[in-house]
C-alpha cells in the first residue's frame, strides 16, 4: 500500500494498471523512487482527455492513458512499461530519430500527416498521424522524458488523397475519347498511388461466363499480365460468390487465408504472383457487371478506404468508358452510311424523280465502266432498253402514289456489249418534311444466277429427255426379254442381266459427268460377265472417247455378245476364247469381236433380240456398218463406225 500512494490517483483503466504494475523490474524502479517530474507528468497524462503517453528515461520506457491505449492496437496492454524501441519496431526508423532529436536538443517536435506504416492485425498498414513530442526536464534542467500527444488522421489523409486522385482522373479522362485508353490511364494512376504490384479492371460477359480483363497496370514486366478473359470463379468460388452478391473480397495473405491456402485455387494465386488482393465489384441494375482489383506480392492489410477508393475509381472508369463508347458509336453512325455507300459490294445509286442519277458508289461505276462521278447526270434510261425504262417509270409512279419499296429484275446494257441482269430494290428518298425528292436504289448483279438458272432449265430438259430414253430402252428390254415361250425364270434372269448392263453404262457415264466415256471402259463394262475367265478373254485398242448415247448402245451390244458367248458360244467350251480388238483408220473406228475354240457355229434361222440389238441398234446409234459372221473358228462381229467430226480419240 505504501508504494501505491506515491502514484497519482484516478486515470481510469490505465491508472489502475499503472498502480498495479511491478515497476521494480523496469528501468524506472519502484514508484517511491520516481522523481517528482515523472509523478507530475504522469498525473497530467492520466487525467487528460486527450490521447497522451510518456517516454521516460534513456530507454524511453512507455506509460500512457486511456485515450492513448488504442494507438498500439494489439500491443496494448503489453506495451506498458516497455522501451519504445521494443514497442515500435515497425515505425522506429521514423519515430526513433525524432525522439532522439528531442532528447538531444531539448526542443519539441511536431508533425502533421506523418506516414507511419504500422503492423496491425498481423499486417502492415498505412497510417497517418498528427502528433508532438514535448521534452520533460528534471530539476537539473536536463531532458529526462518526452510527453507525446497525438491522434490518427489516416481517414482525413486518405480522403484528401482520394479526392485529389479522382479530380485528376476526371480531368485527364475528359481529354480521352477511347475507352481502352481511358482504362489504361486510370489504372496507371491508381497503381502507383496504392503502391501495388498490379491493378486491373474487367467487365462481365455473361453469355461466355467470363470476366474480360480489358486492362491491367503492372509495377514492372516481372509481374504477370492478366489481361484477357478469365472464367468466372477461376480465382475461387468464395470470391465469385462475394462479387455476385455485391460484396468486396479481400485477402491479406494468401498463404494464411483459409479461403485460399491449402485449396486448389492457391496454385492460381501463386502462378499470378498474388500474395494479397482486394476485388471490388461494379453493380449495374443490381447485377454484377464489372470488377476492379488490386494485387500485391507481399502480405498487406486492406481497409475501408481501399475498398471505397477502388469502388469510386471503378465507377468512374465504367462511366467514362460508356461515354467514350457512346461518342464512338455516334461517330460511326455518322460515317457508316457513307462507308456503306462507298465500300458496299452491292451497286448503290440515287436518282431524282426524273430518274437522272444523282449519286453512285464505286461498285456502280465498276459495273457500268465509268467513274461514279461520270455517272452523275446521266439518265437511268441510258443503261436499259426502252421497254425496261418504261417499266421502271411505271414503278416510280406507283411508289409516288402508294409509297413502299419495289423489287424487280432488269437487264442492263454494260460496256463491250455485255448484258447484265440486276436485281434492284428501290425506295423513295424524302426531305425533312416527308416530301419525295428522289429515289434510293440498291442493285445486285445476278447475271451468274440468271445464267445458272438457264443452265438448270437446260439440264432439266436434258434429264427429262434422258429419262424418256431410258424408260423406252427398259420397256424394249422387258418386251424382248419376256417375248416368246422361254421359261419365266430364264426371261427374268435375262431381263435382270440386261438391266444390270444398262445400269453399268449409266454408272460409267455418271462418273464422267455424262460427258462420254472411253472405249476401253465401255468394253470392260460390256464384257463384265467374263470376269473369272482370265486369259481366255483379251481386249486391246487405242484410247478413243465416245459420246454418251454411243457408249450406252455399244455397252449393251457387247453385253449381248458376252452373254451369248457364255451360254452358246466360245466360252461354253473349255478351250474357247474371245478376243476384242479396236483401232482407227483415218476418220473410222473399227471394232472386232472374235470367238474361237468353241462349238461349231451356224447362222440361226431367226435373229434373236441380242443379235438384232447388235445389228440394228449399233447401225442406228453409231451410223455404223455391222457385220456378224457365223463361219470359221467361231462367231465374229465387226463394227465399222465413223469417228465424230471433232475426233474422239483421247489425246488427239
Amino acid at each position: 500500500m505504501a508504494e501505491r500512494v506515491t502514484l497519482p490517483s484516478g486515470g481510469g483503466e490505465m491508472g489502475a494498471r499503472i498502480r498495479a504494475f511491478d515497476w521494480s523490474a523496469t528501468p524506472l524502479g519502484p514508484p517511491e523512487t520516481w522523481p517528482a517530474a515523472l509523478r507530475v507528468s504522469l498525473g497530467l497524462c492520466l487525467n487528460s482527455a486527450f490521447p497522451m503517453c510518456i517516454y521516460w528515461g534513456p530507454e524511453l520506457t512507455l506509460l500512457y492513458n486511456d485515450g492513448w491505449a488504442p494507438v498500439p492496437g494489439r500491443r496494448h496492454p503489453d506495451a506498458l512499461g516497455r522501451p519504445a524501441r521494443e514497442v515500435w519496431p515497425d515505425i522506429w526508423p521514423i519515430v526513433g530519430p525524432q525522439l532522439a532529436e528531442v532528447l538531444a536538443t531539448g526542443h519539441g517536435y511536431a508533425v502533421s500527416d506523418q506516414l507511419l506504416p504500422m503492423t496491425r492485425a498481423g499486417q502492415l498498414e498505412e497510417s497517418y498521424w498528427d502528433y508532438s513530442f514535448t521534452p520533460i526536464t528534471g530539476e537539473d534542467g536536463r531532458v529526462v522524458g518526452i510527453l507525446n500527444q497525438g491522434h490518427e488522421v489516416t481517414a482525413r489523409v486518405f480522403d484528401r488523397q482520394r479526392d485529389a486522385l479522382l479530380l485528376g482522373l476526371g480531368d485527364r479522362m475528359r481529354l480521352l475519347d477511347d475507352a481502352e485508353a481511358i482504362t489504361r490511364m486510370a489504372l496507371a494512376t491508381l497503381g502507383p498511388h496504392l503502391g501495388a504490384a498490379r491493378v486491373g479492371y474487367g467487365e462481365i460477359d455473361h453469355a461466355a461466363g467470363t470476366l474480360d480483363i480489358v486492362a491491367n497496370w503492372r509495377r514492372d514486366e516481372a509481374v504477370l499480365d492478366l489481361s484477357g478473359p478469365h472464367r468466372l470463379g477461376a480465382f475461387g468460388d468464395d470470391l465469385h460468390r462475394a462479387l455476385t452478391d455485391g460484396r468486396m473480397f479481400a485477402v491479406a495473405d494468401a498463404h494464411e487465408d483459409p479461403r485460399v491456402a491449402g485449396r486448389p485455387v492457391a496454385a492460381r494465386y501463386g502462378a499470378a504472383g498474388i500474395r494479397a488482393g482486394l476485388v471490388v465489384p461494379v453493380l449495374k441494375g443490381g447485377a454484377y457487371a464489372a470488377a476492379i482489383f488490386v494485387h500485391d506480392d507481399r502480405p498487406r492489410g486492406w481497409t475501408d478506404h481501399h475498398e471505397r477508393l477502388l469502388g469510386l475509381v471503378a465507377e468512374r472508369i465504367w462511366q467514362e468508358r460508356a461515354r467514350a463508347q457512346a461518342q464512338r458509336a455516334l461517330r460511326e453512325s455518322e460515317i457508316r452510311p457513307r462507308l456503306i455507300f462507298e465500300q458496299a459490294n452491292d451497286i448503290v445509286f440515287t436518282a431524282d424523280l426524273d430518274q437522272v442519277i444523282t449519286g453512285a458508289n464505286p461498285a456502280a461505276g465498276l459495273a457500268l465502266g465509268a467513274s461514279p462521278q461520270a455517272l452523275v447526270g446521266r439518265s437511268i434510261g441510258t443503261f436499259i432498253a426502252p421497254e425496261e425504262f418504261a417499266r421502271t417509270t411505271a414503278m416510280l409512279r406507283r411508289k409516288l402514289a402508294d409509297g413502299g419499296t419495289t423489287r424487280y429484275e432488269v437487264e442492263v446494257q454494260a460496256p463491250e456489249g455485255r448484258r447484265l441482269h440486276w436485281e434492284i430494290s428501290s425506295t423513295l428518298a424524302r426531305d425533312g418534311d416527308g416530301a419525295a425528292i428522289g429515289l434510293h436504289a440498291i442493285a445486285r448483279d445476278v447475271t451468274d444466277r440468271h445464267r445458272h438458272e438457264l443452265e438448270q432449265r437446260r439440264l432439266i430438259d436434258e434429264l427429262n429427255h434422258r429419262v424418256k430414253n431410258v424408260l423406252a430402252m427398259v420397256q424394249g428390254l422387258a418386251s424382248q426379254s419376256f417375248k416368246g415361250d422361254k421359261p419365266l425364270t430364264e426371261a427374268q434372269a435375262a431381263f435382270q442381266a440386261r438391266l444390270a448392263a444398262l445400269a453399268s453404262a449409266h454408272d460409267l457415264l455418271t462418273r464422267e459427268k455424262w460427258e462420254g466415256a472411253t472405249l476401253d471402259e465401255v468394253v470392260a463394262g460390256g464384257t463384265h460377265p467374263f470376269e473369272g475367265y482370265g486369259t481366255r478373254v483379251s481386249t486391246a485398242g487405242p484410247a478413243v472417247r465416245l459420246q454418251p448415247k454411243t457408249a450406252v448402245s455399244l455397252l449393251m451390244a457387247l453385253h449381248e455378245l458376252s452373254t451369248n458367248a457364255l451360254h452358246h458360244g466360245a466360252l461354253s467350251a473349255p478351250a474357247g476364247r474371245v478376243d476384242v480388238r479396236w483401232w482407227t483408220e483415218g476418220d473410222r473406228l473399227l471394232i472386232e469381236w472374235q470367238e474361237s475354240g468353241g462349238p461349231a457355229v451356224t447362222a440361226p434361222e431367226r435373229r434373236g433380240f441380242g443379235l438384232r440389238m447388235v445389228e440394228r441398234a449399233l447401225a442406228a446409234d453409231l451410223s455404223a456398218r455391222v457385220t456378224v459372221a457365223f463361219a470359221g473358228p467361231g462367231l465374229s462381229c465387226r463394227i465399222d463406225a465413223p469417228l465424230p467430226a471433232h475426233d474422239d480419240r483421247v489425246g488427239a
